[in-house]
């Protein structure tokens, strides 16, 4: 019976181990909305909009217009991106909107969550975020 108890102990002590390790590795994500957390506005729906982090530390999509480009570094659950680079076309003012909110949001160091479907990127002072739905690679 004590070994029962010390088993399932140990097991439970794994599982809430590993649970709590997000990787974003070779992941891509789909927008779902982005914008203050207790409103936020619907990614169009017209748009791809999808954000990908390599298994070398870059992310790269496009979320609007232009696609964009950078490096990022997972701590924990906190994502550190460096300036982020993008081509400079011109398009339609909904699309340039989203790419500009999206944007100014994913520069910093963020904390985010994700359950491995689902992944919520909140700005520097936690007031706004993006919120994303992970796609097929």
């Amino acid at each position: 019976m004590k070994k029962n108890v010390a088993f399932l102990i140990l097991i439970a002590t794994l599982l809430t181990a590993c649970a709590g390790t997000i990787t974003l590795n070779g992941t891509t994500w789909e927008l779902v909305s982005y914008g203050p957390v207790d409103n936020p506005t619907m990614a169009l729906p017209d748009v791809d909009a999808t954000i990908s982090f390599d298994d070398d530390d870059n992310l790269k999509g496009n979320v609007g217009c232009n696609g964009f480009f950078g490096e990022y570094e997972v701590s924990g659950n906190t994502i550190s991106t460096g300036p982020l680079a993008s081509t400079m076309m011109a398009c339609e003012t909904p699309q340039m909107d989203q790419e500009y909110a999206v944007l100014m949001l994913l520069n910093g160091t963020l904390d985010f969550e994700s359950d491995g479907a689902t992944l919520t990127i909140f700005s520097e002072d936690g007031t706004s975020a993006l919120n994303l739905i992970r796609t097929e690679n």
